[in-house]
């Protein structure tokens, strides 16, 4: 059997218009997760990243401390197989047709960017009304082509490592529930989608594979993160 660290990013700079980039936060729950796997002697085979500046820089920590409490791990490859879909585009489609169907929704919209529920609640309006359209506007991504996307990623990994081996990808949401869905065998995409959300900033979810099948071993785990007893730490976005 072979172990694979998925690894949110730290928080990104939610409201701003640079979001591809960690907050102070985030900084800090890299720092804490890379001081947390040198803690428990992790030793990884091999190490992917995503090619977003917030997933690469979740992983920089880990290279960055000294000799003695550095995590024992090869340099990361860069692939964008593990980047998140592309949130903005289908926001910017999908939320003026939203907001004529349903005029209830206006409301939210006036809250926004300040109120992060009312993001939420619009959020999710917007990507199921994505997903339930297999061929929506020209230009936007597929879901389901994301979807291949990041298990062909997955695939690549075992192909590449195959078994015993301890391997960490540093990735957003999304990827990381395309690949738990197909742990679980989940077939609803909005149950995937709504699976997303749960993901928490710096987490850790483990699978493990072998020559048959994916099986989930650890989910959203931000134990690291709860040892410092600071709230703050504690994000989604």
């Amino acid at each position: 059997m072979s172990t694979v660290f998925l690894i949110r990013h730290g928080q990104a700079s939610f409201g701003s218009d640079q979001y591809d980039r960690l907050s102070p936060t985030g900084h800090r729950q890299a720092e804490l997760l890379a001081r947390h796997f040198a803690a428990l002697n992790l030793v990884f085979d091999a190490v992917y990243c995503g090619s977003l500046d917030r997933q690469r820089d979740t992983v920089k920590p880990l290279y960055r401390m000294d000799n003695d409490h550095r995590v024992a791990c090869p340099e990361p490859v860069y692939t964008d197989r593990f980047d998140e879909y592309d949130s903005r585009a289908v926001w910017e489609h999908y939320l003026p047709i939203l907001q004529r169907q349903k005029p209830h929704l206006s409301d939210d919209i006036k809250q926004l960017p300040a109120d992060k529920k009312a993001f939420q609640r619009l959020f999710e309006a917007v990507m199921i009304a994505w997903i339930s359209k297999p061929e929506p506007a020209r230009g936007l991504p597929v879901w389901g082509d994301f979807v291949k996307r990041v298990r062909s990623g997955l695939q690549t990994i075992i192909r590449e490592q195959g078994r015993g081996k301890k391997v960490a990808v540093f990735t957003s949401g999304g990827p990381i529930a395309v690949i738990v869905q197909q742990a679980l065998n989940l077939t609803a995409d909005a149950d995937t989608l709504g699976l997303s959300w749960q993901i928490m900033n710096a987490a850790v979810t483990r699978i493990q594979y072998n020559g048959r099948q994916l099986t989930l071993q650890v989910f959203n785990d931000v134990t690291h993160l709860e040892l410092m007893k600071d709230r703050t730490l504690l994000t989604y976005r």
